[in-house]
């Protein structure tokens, strides 16, 4: 028997979302800056938060700066003209109980089109004053026909996350119709095992309740289905690109771990490694020596000694005759690498080269790479290009590996066959963000520094105190000791006239309160043979203070340098303040770090008070997170696993663990996801996948 075409919804999930009722083409442009192309997006747009609405207050019991939800009937309406082009609707609403003022500025016409006299309606918002107790632009429903239709107000309202254009009304309503139009279309694609174990919601239950729940009880089990959802979604995705990305090779040539170069660099090492760097050196030669390509993060402080750690590797490389690609985000600090690695490596016997754009005849340098000659090339973004080609490249390393996208980092491990991966950062990286973005990598961490090293002392600066620091300054310089002045900002701006530039506060402490004393500038409109002389300049101790921007964020180690000013330190993001501050403190000296400008942000104040209380950059980072947010933390995107929807990685930390479990065990019964009962699941992780591939460049589905 034909199933009766009645019973199938009229749209599909994957519809765009033109399809829907009221939505034309000026609307879908603004649905798109949203990132809603379909009417699955639509019902994946999760309400950010809610409001209830659902008890009505009689109007005398409207009590002032109270917020409530009133009915009644539409006794006056008008349309008051404001200067301009303003306009507001002011309405009179009565019940049985009495009579209360709305108004709704801006919005005027409402008064001719919709609060017309006699109409009954209900309200929502906070009372205030406005010639007597009013309400200021309330949520508004008419009561006209089915009144179980209410959308707005008198109910658990949604509150969704909004683009310029887009309003509260317009979104409740396409969901609605969403909902209405799909049905029961939108698949399940958590298998009812799992479900059931974990107590989790059904889709066809939990959507209707995440964007219109009878309760705030429903709000609660239907987000925890859709945040477990997700984030299992995530590591599902992670976890099967690790087994892309470490599947045994086939007659893999292991390096050589304890080959001549190795046993050199141990011998050659001036200073005996900390008892953190000799674990994780183990941890990468183990790596190094098995069948499975070695994909591993290494996290630590600013100089704790990643880059010795990484030489260790570089040599092991070079033992079993392979090169190495040394990628570092700007040239700076790829010629601080290059400066670091030829004192070491060249003695070994190893030809060390630098290529970045200001490289002179490159042609040259790609033939030597190319040829093998080069054994260990240190460079920028010029490394990945398609016309930089290597003999042999069999270990890639990639400092500061946040700031490169997954598709530059395959492009330039995709240049060898199947190379070993070692990813270095210095901005620690708190759990939660390294299970969702770097969960297919081994980790390693340092967590002790070299003997001697003290604590930067941080401290705040008064603008009353600002001219005693100047002296300071003055005297530590006369001491024999170097500094840095960090500003915001190259040169004047319209927009951020609060925030010092530096060319202007160059000339007035270079020639006022720090007259007389050698100093230079440096900052990244700057051509790159300026940047080096000037950085030359600094490290010789010829100019003795440097002015700068954030350029010198990351790759600069002067051991002189023990003290760090910072203009407006309150306007820069805390994980760059701790970055900025470990330019200073790289010897057994005392050292200081000066944040000047008082907060302008109750966030900003939050910013200074962390770094002032804690040296640990594991501390900051997850305090960091908790300030920015996860969206914003190194960005999901540029990992290549799109936007959250509804997770948030500081309040669901657990769920990630919970995710990461079910996830591990789901694969290790079923690889690859094979099978009909798990082809919704499977579905849904290719959804997602090209999700995050539309949303940014570097895409996702990258085989290394």
């Amino acid at each position: 028997m034909p199933e009766d075409p009645t019973d199938s919804p009229p749209f599909r999930p994957e519809d765009p979302v033109d399809r829907l009722p009221g939505i034309g083409p000026k609307r879908v442009s603004l649905l798109e800056a949203a990132g809603l192309r379909t009417i699955y997006d639509l019902l994946h747009y999760f309400p950010r938060d809610y409001r209830d609405y659902a008890s009505i207050t009689p109007i005398a019991n409207a009590a002032q700066d109270a917020t409530v939800t009133v009915r009644g009937v539409i006794t006056a309406s008008r349309n008051i003209r404001l200067r301009g082009r303003q306009s507001l609707a002011h309405i009179t609403l009565r019940d049985q109980t009495g009579s209360l003022g709305a108004t709704f500025f801006g919005r005027g016409f409402l008064a001719d089109t919709v609060f017309r006299k006699g109409t009954e309606v209900i309200l929502s918002g906070k009372v205030g004053n406005f010639k007597g107790p009013c309400l200021s632009n309330p949520e508004y429903e008419v009561l006209v026909g089915d009144e179980e239709d209410r959308l707005n107000t008198g109910r658990i309202v949604p509150v969704y996350p909004l683009v310029e254009g887009l309003t509260q009304r317009m979104l409740r309503r396409w969901v609605r119709d969403a909902l209405d139009s799909v049905g029961t279309a939108v698949p399940e694609c958590l298998p009812a095992t799992l479900r059931k174990r974990l107590g989790l919601t059904g889709i066809a239950q939990a959507l209707p309740a995440a964007h219109f729940p009878n309760s705030l009880e429903d709000t609660v089990s239907a987000r925890r289905r859709f945040v477990f959802e997700e984030l299992f979604l995530i590591q599902l995705e992670v976890l099967l690109r690790r087994e892309r990305l470490t599947t045994a090779v086939p007659d893999r040539a292991g390096h050589v771990v304890n080959g001549p170069h190795l046993r050199a660099l141990d011998c050659l090492l001036a200073f005996p490694l900390t008892g953190a760097q000799e674990r994780v050196i183990s941890e990468i030669l183990r790596d190094l020596s098995g069948p499975r390509p070695m994909l591993r993060l290494v996290q630590g402080d600013v100089g704790c000694g990643k880059t010795v750690v990484a030489l260790h590797a570089v040599a092991a490389a070079a033992d079993g005759g392979f090169q190495t690609a040394f990628m570092a985000p700007t040239e700076i600090l790829a010629e601080q690498h290059a400066l670091v690695l030829r004192g070491i490596l060249e003695p070994l016997g190893l030809r060390v080269e630098t290529f970045t754009r200001s490289t002179p005849e490159p042609a040259k340098l790609r033939r030597r790479i190319s040829s093998g000659e080069t054994d260990v090339v240190i460079g920028t973004h010029t490394l990945f290009q398609e016309k930089t080609r290597f003999h042999r490249l069999g270990l890639v390393v990639i400092d500061e590996q946040h700031r490169f996208g997954v598709l530059q980092r395959a492009l330039l491990a995709a240049k060898g066959p199947r190379p070993d991966l070692l990813q270095m950062s210095a901005t620690p990286i708190p759990r939660t963000i390294a299970l969702t973005l770097y969960g297919e990598m081994d980790l390693s961490i340092i967590d002790e520094m070299p003997p001697g090293r003290l604590p930067v002392k941080t401290r705040r600066v008064p603008a009353a105190k600002v001219p005693d620091l100047y002296r300071y300054l003055r005297e530590q310089i006369e001491l024999g000791f170097q500094a840095y002045i960090v500003c915001p900002l190259v040169d004047e701006s319209e927009t951020k006239t609060a925030l010092t530039p530096l060319l202007r506060h160059f000339e007035e402490i270079s020639t006022g309160p720090l007259a007389g004393v050698p100093v230079a500038m440096l900052h990244g409109r700057m051509d790159p043979a300026e940047k080096e002389a000037v950085m030359a300049r600094f490290k010789s101790g010829e100019a003795r203070i440097l002015f700068s921007t954030t350029v010198i964020e990351v790759g600069v180690d002067v051991a002189k340098a023990t003290i760090m000013v910072i203009e407006n330190a309150a306007d820069f993001g805390l994980t760059q303040l701790h970055q900025l501050r470990g330019r200073v403190g790289r010897s057994a000296d005392a050292s200081f770090c000066f944040l000047l400008g008082e907060p302008r942000t109750p966030d900003g104040k939050r910013r200074l008070d962390a770094l002032c209380a804690s040296n640990s950059g594991f501390d900051i980072a997850e305090e960091d997170l908790k300030l920015r947010g996860p969206g914003e933390f190194h960005g999901l995107r540029q990992a290549g696993l799109g936007d959250l929807r509804i997770a948030d990685l500081v309040r669901d930390a657990r769920v990630i663990d919970l995710a990461r479990r079910e996830a591990q065990a789901l694969l290790e019964k079923h690889p690859g996801l094979k099978g009909r009962t798990l082809a919704p699941l499977a579905k849904a992780l290719a959804q997602r996948r090209a999700e995050a591939e539309n949303s940014h460049a570097d895409g996702l589905d990258v085989t290394l």
